[in-house]
């Protein structure tokens, strides 16, 4: 049973969003039946696919960036922020392979594998779609650091963890530009709604930062106004 706030709030969100999933997933049930995909299966499916990559890269960023913060440890727990964030990196790593399968399935756009795992030689959009594969091998390594942190050491690992922002700004650019919906106001949307979410995150993250070493080098005063060191220092001679 869960015995902390934090423990209680990340059951609940668990049960909202397997709620909300589930209800999303039922109310799509008429729809996709009503659909009949055919050979166009393949595209719609590395299209969703890709999308989900990209909402989770979203929810993975932010996460992260709540693991070096107080907000996440008191909304979700201390230790519920950093598995949450390896999950989420988990299950993108596991959306980004279902957008390169399907794609490869797609019997239109007919990719080879190098199209799909060698950057900028695909003959559709070449640069767009290349800083997508690029991202996709960013994503992999950054999730493998996990494992050799200890070897090279927390310093080591936090510098190349911020890898994660070029992951999330590549993807940004890569659906942006070379994603069939791009031009769409629904995907316009998520795009605007993970930007500003990373972006708000960061800026809390940075004013947080700057206000603990102020508060640090800020000294002590008793009721006189002297300091606790002065305070002792004359009471010492005195």
């Amino acid at each position: 049973m869960p015995s902390t706030v934090g423990d209680w709030a990340a059951v609940a969100m668990t049960i909202v969003i397997g709620g909300v999933c589930g209800f999303l997933a039922i109310a799509l049930i008429p729809f996709a039946l009503s659909v009949h995909f055919g050979a166009q299966f393949p595209w719609y499916a590395a299209r969703a696919s890709g999308m989900v990559a990209y909402l989770l890269a979203t929810g993975s960023v932010v996460f992260g960036i709540a693991t070096s913060t107080r907000l996440g440890g008191r909304i979700f727990g201390k230790g519920n922020v950093p598995d949450t964030h390896r999950s989420l990196s988990l299950l993108m790593l596991m959306a980004i392979g279902g957008h390169t399968l399907f794609l490869a399935l797609d019997s239109y756009t007919k990719f080879t594998a190098s199209e799909l795992f060698v950057p900028f030689v695909t003959w559709y959009r070449p640069v767009w779609t290349g800083l997508g594969i690029i991202a996709a091998y960013m994503a992999l390594a950054v999730y493998g650091s996990f494992y050799i942190r200890p070897m090279i050491g927390y310093k080591a690992w936090r510098a190349f963890h911020y890898l994660a922002f070029a992951v999330f700004g590549l993807g940004t650019v890569h659906g942006l530009l070379s994603g069939s919906d791009r031009g769409a106001g629904w995907a316009l949307g998520i795009y605007a709604v993970s930007v500003g979410a990373v972006a708000l995150m960061l800026a809390y993250r940075i004013a947080t930062c700057q206000a603990a070493p102020a508060a640090i080098r800020r000294p002590a005063t008793d009721a006189s106004g002297r300091t606790r060191m002065e305070a002792a220092s004359g009471g010492l001679r005195g």
